[in-house]
């Protein structure tokens, strides 16, 4: 049973380093980065199975392939190209208490993020 309750404290851990915001040291400017390492950056496959970036294979969120199909997002927010892009800067504002944490994205990231799920099948 102890081995149990350290492992679930050790996921827990892992799950709370992997989704803090983390600035490389070498970063490029978000002009130059692509929307994939951009993802990578912010942490998203940590969570989420994302379709085209490296190692996303996360089973906390759901996965955002095929994204633009569906009718809300979060369960409840209708899915605009504005309220995705508020979404992925701001979750905790439209749904407090949101397993998705803020993660410090700025505006023009999260355009370039939106657009990218938004083509994403």
């Amino acid at each position: 049973m102890r081995l149990v309750t350290r492992l679930s404290i050790l996921y827990a851990l892992g799950i709370v380093v992997a989704c803090s915001p983390r600035l490389a040291l070498n970063q490029k400017s978000a002009s130059q980065q692509s929307a994939p390492d951009l993802m990578i950056q912010y942490g998203c496959p940590t969570c989420h199975v994302v379709p085209n970036v490296p190692g996303a294979v996360g089973k906390v969120g759901p996965s955002l392939g095929s994204l633009s199909q569906r009718s809300y997002l979060a369960g409840s927010l209708p899915n605009t190209p504005d309220n995705l892009i508020q979404w992925i800067m701001h979750p905790q504002h439209f749904q407090p208490g949101t397993a998705m944490p803020e993660m410090g994205v700025n505006e023009q990231d999260a355009h370039r993020i939106a657009a990218f799920l938004n083509l994403t099948r």
